[in-house]
Protein backbone atom coordinates (compact mmCIF):
# COMPACT_ATOMS: atom_id res chain seq x y z
CA UNK A 1 0.00 0.00 0.00
CA UNK A 2 2.74 2.27 0.37
CA UNK A 3 4.57 1.71 -2.54
CA UNK A 4 1.01 2.85 -4.36
CA UNK A 5 0.65 6.00 -2.38
CA UNK A 6 4.75 7.22 -3.00
CA UNK A 7 3.77 6.13 -6.78
CA UNK A 8 0.79 8.18 -7.02
CA UNK A 9 2.53 11.28 -5.33
CA UNK A 10 5.39 10.52 -7.57
CA UNK A 11 2.77 11.14 -10.55
CA UNK A 12 0.71 13.58 -8.94
CA UNK A 13 3.98 15.82 -8.53
CA UNK A 14 5.22 15.30 -11.99
CA UNK A 15 2.25 16.33 -13.40
CA UNK A 16 1.94 19.42 -11.23
CA UNK A 17 5.24 21.11 -12.18
CA UNK A 18 4.14 20.58 -15.86
CA UNK A 19 4.12 23.65 -17.16
CA UNK A 20 2.11 25.60 -20.28
CA UNK A 21 4.59 27.56 -20.95
CA UNK A 22 5.10 27.41 -25.39
CA UNK A 23 8.85 27.05 -26.53
CA UNK A 24 9.47 28.15 -30.15
CA UNK A 25 10.42 24.78 -32.05
CA UNK A 26 7.94 22.78 -29.78
CA UNK A 27 5.88 20.23 -32.13
CA UNK A 28 2.91 18.18 -31.08
CA UNK A 29 0.80 15.27 -33.12
CA UNK A 30 -2.10 13.59 -32.17
CA UNK A 31 -5.51 12.14 -32.71
CA UNK A 32 -9.18 14.01 -32.40
CA UNK A 33 -12.78 13.38 -32.15
CA UNK A 34 -15.67 15.09 -31.97
CA UNK A 35 -18.93 16.41 -33.86
CA UNK A 36 -19.65 18.21 -36.51
CA UNK A 37 -23.36 20.06 -37.64
CA UNK A 38 -23.19 19.53 -41.54
CA UNK A 39 -24.60 16.23 -41.47
CA UNK A 40 -24.66 15.84 -37.51
CA UNK A 41 -22.07 13.16 -37.65
CA UNK A 42 -18.85 12.20 -35.67
CA UNK A 43 -15.44 13.68 -37.12
CA UNK A 44 -12.13 12.50 -36.80
CA UNK A 45 -8.73 13.48 -37.56
CA UNK A 46 -4.94 14.04 -37.15
CA UNK A 47 -3.75 17.13 -35.90
CA UNK A 48 0.01 18.33 -35.97
CA UNK A 49 1.07 21.96 -34.48
CA UNK A 50 4.55 23.78 -34.57
CA UNK A 51 5.00 26.68 -32.39
CA UNK A 52 7.07 29.60 -34.00
CA UNK A 53 7.08 31.41 -30.55
CA UNK A 54 5.72 31.15 -27.34
CA UNK A 55 2.31 33.30 -28.81
CA UNK A 56 1.85 32.37 -32.25
CA UNK A 57 1.48 28.65 -33.64
CA UNK A 58 0.57 26.88 -37.18
CA UNK A 59 -1.56 23.86 -37.11
CA UNK A 60 -2.53 21.44 -40.37
CA UNK A 61 -5.32 19.27 -39.42
CA UNK A 62 -6.67 16.18 -41.78
CA UNK A 63 -9.87 14.57 -40.75
CA UNK A 64 -12.96 13.46 -42.26
CA UNK A 65 -17.21 13.43 -41.94
CA UNK A 66 -18.73 10.15 -41.10
CA UNK A 67 -21.54 9.62 -43.36
CA UNK A 68 -24.80 10.19 -41.87
CA UNK A 69 -27.66 11.45 -43.92
CA UNK A 70 -25.88 11.06 -46.82
CA UNK A 71 -23.13 12.96 -46.87
CA UNK A 72 -19.73 12.40 -45.59
CA UNK A 73 -16.87 14.56 -46.08
CA UNK A 74 -12.31 14.92 -46.66
CA UNK A 75 -11.63 17.98 -44.30
CA UNK A 76 -8.25 19.79 -44.57
CA UNK A 77 -7.47 22.94 -42.78
CA UNK A 78 -4.56 24.91 -41.52
CA UNK A 79 -5.25 27.24 -38.73
CA UNK A 80 -3.11 29.81 -36.56
CA UNK A 81 -3.61 29.68 -32.74
CA UNK A 82 -2.53 32.34 -30.94
CA UNK A 83 -2.54 30.60 -27.01
CA UNK A 84 -1.84 32.24 -23.88
CA UNK A 85 -1.97 31.28 -20.44
CA UNK A 86 -4.24 31.89 -17.70
CA UNK A 87 -1.48 32.28 -15.02
CA UNK A 88 2.38 31.58 -14.56
CA UNK A 89 3.55 28.49 -14.13
CA UNK A 90 -0.28 27.23 -15.07
CA UNK A 91 -0.97 23.57 -17.32
CA UNK A 92 -3.51 25.21 -19.29
CA UNK A 93 -3.15 27.33 -22.46
CA UNK A 94 -6.83 29.40 -24.36
CA UNK A 95 -6.38 30.53 -27.69
CA UNK A 96 -8.41 32.02 -30.55
CA UNK A 97 -8.00 30.50 -33.88
CA UNK A 98 -8.61 31.57 -37.44
CA UNK A 99 -7.23 29.67 -40.64
CA UNK A 100 -8.49 28.10 -44.26
CA UNK A 101 -10.22 25.36 -45.20
CA UNK A 102 -10.82 23.04 -47.63
CA UNK A 103 -13.64 20.41 -47.90
CA UNK A 104 -14.57 17.88 -50.08
CA UNK A 105 -18.45 16.92 -49.14
CA UNK A 106 -19.74 13.46 -50.91
CA UNK A 107 -23.77 13.34 -51.70
CA UNK A 108 -24.75 9.53 -51.85
CA UNK A 109 -27.73 8.93 -53.35
CA UNK A 110 -29.42 6.01 -55.17
CA UNK A 111 -30.43 6.70 -58.98
CA UNK A 112 -32.55 4.32 -60.65
CA UNK A 113 -30.42 3.50 -63.72
CA UNK A 114 -27.25 2.49 -61.45
CA UNK A 115 -27.19 1.12 -57.39
CA UNK A 116 -25.14 4.28 -55.94
CA UNK A 117 -24.62 7.60 -57.34
CA UNK A 118 -22.23 10.03 -55.69
CA UNK A 119 -21.79 13.59 -55.95
CA UNK A 120 -18.56 15.77 -54.51
CA UNK A 121 -18.04 19.50 -53.99
CA UNK A 122 -14.97 20.70 -52.73
CA UNK A 123 -14.80 24.54 -51.43
CA UNK A 124 -12.88 26.39 -50.21
CA UNK A 125 -13.44 27.95 -46.89
CA UNK A 126 -12.72 30.19 -43.51
CA UNK A 127 -12.54 29.09 -40.12
CA UNK A 128 -12.92 30.97 -36.45
CA UNK A 129 -13.10 29.50 -32.89
CA UNK A 130 -11.06 29.17 -29.82
CA UNK A 131 -9.52 25.85 -27.50
CA UNK A 132 -8.71 25.26 -24.59
CA UNK A 133 -5.72 22.44 -23.52
CA UNK A 134 -4.51 21.03 -20.57
CA UNK A 135 -0.92 19.81 -20.16
CA UNK A 136 -0.95 16.72 -18.44
CA UNK A 137 2.55 16.35 -18.05
CA UNK A 138 5.96 17.46 -20.59
CA UNK A 139 4.96 15.08 -23.09
CA UNK A 140 1.06 14.99 -23.05
CA UNK A 141 -2.00 17.77 -23.77
CA UNK A 142 -5.70 17.06 -24.07
CA UNK A 143 -7.35 19.58 -26.15
CA UNK A 144 -10.80 21.22 -26.59
CA UNK A 145 -11.82 23.00 -29.48
CA UNK A 146 -14.91 24.70 -31.27
CA UNK A 147 -14.72 26.24 -34.51
CA UNK A 148 -17.11 27.38 -37.09
CA UNK A 149 -16.52 26.79 -41.09
CA UNK A 150 -17.71 29.59 -43.57
CA UNK A 151 -18.24 28.02 -46.46
CA UNK A 152 -21.31 28.16 -49.40
CA UNK A 153 -23.73 25.99 -48.78
CA UNK A 154 -21.39 23.93 -46.57
CA UNK A 155 -20.93 25.76 -43.18
CA UNK A 156 -20.89 24.12 -39.70
CA UNK A 157 -19.85 23.81 -36.85
CA UNK A 158 -17.33 21.30 -34.72
CA UNK A 159 -16.66 20.47 -31.80
CA UNK A 160 -13.51 18.45 -30.82
CA UNK A 161 -11.37 16.68 -28.24
CA UNK A 162 -7.92 15.29 -29.08
CA UNK A 163 -5.06 14.06 -27.40
CA UNK A 164 -1.23 14.80 -28.55
CA UNK A 165 2.26 13.81 -28.18
CA UNK A 166 4.57 16.83 -27.17
CA UNK A 167 8.06 16.24 -28.81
Amino acid sequence: MKKIFVTLIVVMCAIATSSAELRAGEKSFGPKVGYVSENESAVAGLVFQYNFSEHLRLVPEIGCAFRHNQRDAFLLDVNVHTPFAFATGDNVNLYPLAGLSLNSWAWHYTDEASDDVTTHTTRFGLNVGAGFEYRCNATMKLTFEAKYTLIKKYSATYITAGLSYIF
